[in-house]
């Protein structure tokens, strides 16, 4: 009967989301939302921000909350799907009433709308009276829907305001341009199409004036007591601030240990920093590391399936792409877009941004960063989770499980031989260095142990180029309890591949972590303990 009860409870909880947030549902970008699979069915529509209806979803998801039995029968499966749901909906809550993200980030209104957009542009094999419709239904929208920021914003911070700026000239040029091109070329110069298109122009312009107009706070960070409330509720992650700050500046001394040794391998008069660039690929263009990166992505691919180390997802396909336009403000260098949860058969798209003034650094990372979003990292575990009989496991994603997974995959290259070069090989030193670097970050960063100048030049003394450094400190400030994820996430699979090594083999232990879902690292360790005692009872 409780489990009956269980089930009816998620099925109204991800209905109500993606039919009422169907954009935020759709996009990873959106990290406190589920992946309902309803929000296919409303993707010509923008999510409900407007305030009395904000109160309205609160209080029916705190209705929903309180519905859920404090427990279940003892299966341990069942008691994952109930933790994982408490979690997922005290996450929204977290945001939505206790943060206000709504009131307090002026990039929310410039997301949601520029995803819509992004989002139907890139369905595959529609027909065009279709995506014309749908496209008029969104361009009818946006306007509206930006009118509704002027009655939510209240006092965002400056950092806030200068992304959503950013975002809101990225979204002018994307409608001027690309979305321009794509009417005249792909739907006959449709002149209703331009006449809308038109007045969405004018309602971002709107939007930018009226953004240079509010007023702001001048701190974004959310203090201690904020972080630690998101990795209570949001992450299930047991370990304070404080803990973090200390371990990953532990870890960052003995990272730095190993690439000090490393560098004197190969060469001891030149420091790590020097030798790290002296063997990166020679590329002089976008198109370079675009057609560098296809290629890794490929024989990543080859390499991953001969090596029979993971159970592999059907039906994966991935493309490379260059990074789109209104999304470069807000990405740093690379960025993977899951298929549609309810799409099995769809495609990942891995993104690139190519910037002009370190071409040959991200060139440089194209092993360890392909890894990391295609293969066995981010593609492969979305595809999992995407198959995944459970609708709950399905439809539920976490940030700390999904970016330690694919910064352990990263480690993969270097253990199963597909990097050999030492100096390649420095190269996953510095990024398991610039890992530890953005744990520390975003701690120091949320509660006011440093500024975004002093944050962008530890960046920058990484290698990074002074412009991607302050992208992604902008990153930082805006995402508070993300950046922490890479190096913590990283850390929990590590501690339980030592606790179970001696009891399963590799594949086995992969399988094991993978086919839970992304569950709480907690919850991953009581599963495998309880396959080994099922295994020890026969």
């Amino acid at each position: 009967m409780k489990e009956n009860l269980l089930e009816l409870i998620a099925r109204d909880y991800f209905q109500y989301l993606g039919t009422h947030f169907p954009q935020q549902c759709a996009s990873d970008e959106f990290y406190f939302f589920p992946r309902s699979e309803t929000a296919i069915e409303h993707l010509n529509t923008l999510d409900d921000l407007r305030q009395d209806k904000i109160q309205d979803h609160v209080k029916y998801l705190r209705r929903l909350l309180v519905k859920i039995p404090s427990e279940l029968a003892h299966d341990l499966e069942e008691k994952i799907d109930l933790h994982l749901l408490k979690q997922s909906m005290e996450s929204f809550i977290r945001e939505f009433d206790d943060f206000k993200v709504w009131k307090k980030d002026p990039t929310l209104y410039v997301k949601i709308p520029l995803f819509a957009i992004d989002q139907m542009l890139s369905q595959e094999n529609r027909a065009q009276a279709h995506m014309r419709s749908d496209l008029l239904s969104l361009f009818d929208q946006i306007p509206n829907f930006l009118s509704v920021a002027s009655h939510n914003l209240h006092n965002p911070s400056e950092m806030a305001l200068k992304v959503a700026l950013d975002m809101t000239q990225d979204a002018l040029d994307y409608f001027k341009h690309d979305i321009h091109a794509f009417i005249m070329e792909q739907l006959g110069e449709d002149e209703e199409l331009i006449k809308k298109q038109g007045v969405v122009l004018r309602a971002w312009d709107q939007y930018k004036k009226y953004l240079l107009a509010l007023p702001t706070v001048k701190s974004f960070a959310i203090g201690e007591e904020g972080l630690q409330k998101i990795l209570t509720l949001s992450w299930r992650y047991s370990r304070s601030p404080e803990e973090i700050l200390r371990i990953a500046h532990d870890a960052s001394m003995r990272t730095q240990e190993r690439l000090h040794a490393l560098a004197g391998q190969i060469d001891p008069d030149k420091p790590w920093n020097v030798l790290i660039y002296d063997k990166f690929p020679q590329v002089s263009s976008k198109e370079d590391v675009l057609a560098l990166y296809q290629k890794e992505v490929e024989a990543l691919r080859r390499f991953i399936y001969s090596k029979d180390v993971i159970t592999l997802p059907p039906c994966e396909r991935i493309v490379v792409r260059q990074t789109p336009s209104y999304l470069q403000s807000l990405r740093a260098t690379a960025s993977y877009r899951a298929p549609l949860t309810g799409r099995k058969n769809g495609q990942g798209v891995f993104y690139i941004t190519p910037g002009q003034d370190d071409l040959a650094l991200i060139a440089g990372h194209c092993p360890y960063l392909s890894a990391h979003e295609t293969y066995p990292g981010h593609h492969i575990l979305d595809h999992l989770r995407i198959h995944h009989p459970n609708p709950i496991r399905r439809q539920i994603e976490s940030p700390l499980f999904y970016e330690g997974w694919a910064c352990y995959a990263e480690t993969l290259l270097d253990e199963f031989g597909y990097v050999q070069n030492p100096r390649q090989q420095l190269v996953q030193l510095k990024r398991q260095l610039w890992r530890d670097l953005r744990a520390i970050l975003d701690v120091k960063l949320q509660t006011g142990m440093i500024s975004p100048n002093q944050a962008a030049k530890e960046i920058t003394a990484l290698g990074f180029s002074s412009s991607r450094a302050e992208r992604q400190v902008r990153r930082f400030c805006m995402t508070p309890g993300y950046q922490l994820c890479y190096f913590i996430g990283m850390c929990e699979i590590n501690r339980l591949r030592d606790q179970f090594s001696p009891y399963l083999d590799l594949k086995s232990f992969h399988d094991t972590l993978l086919e839970g879902g992304q569950i709480p690292f907690h919850l991953v360790e009581n599963r495998m303990e309880a396959l080994l005692k099922t295994d020890r009872g026969h």
